[in-house]
């Protein structure tokens, strides 16, 4: 299993094909789990079952991602922050195209 980001109710092909992969379960686990129970974090910690991410929660989603950028860098052997790190920067720049494409998109991050 892996968590990824995708558009619910896709209505046209750049819909279709947005895709993230965030990281695979094992992955997960291992790296972000460690991150997000050290934070405290609220939002992130419902990756592995799934979230329906809409643009006004995006900003508090980010928030919790940039935390764990910032406690991967510390953390994590150099491979593992690198993975977490390059995931981060595509949520960081592909999620925001998505929500300004078109009002009410709904993004699936799990």
């Amino acid at each position: 299993m892996s968590i990824s980001a995708m558009v619910l109710d896709a209505q046209d092909e750049f819909e279709e094909k947005f895709f993230i992969p965030v990281a695979a379960e094992s992955f997960f686990n291992k790296c972000w789990e460690p991150a997000i129970e050290e934070l405290g974090l609220k939002w992130t910690r419902v990756f592995h079952v799934g979230i329906d991410l809409v643009k006004e929660d995006f900003p508090f989603v980010l928030e919790e991602l940039l935390e764990i950028k910032e406690w991967a860098k510390k953390k994590l052997p150099e491979e593992d922050k690198r993975k977490v790190i390059e995931r981060i920067a595509l949520i960081e720049t592909e999620v925001p195209k998505v929500f300004t494409h078109r009002d009410g998109i709904v993004i699936f991050i799990g």
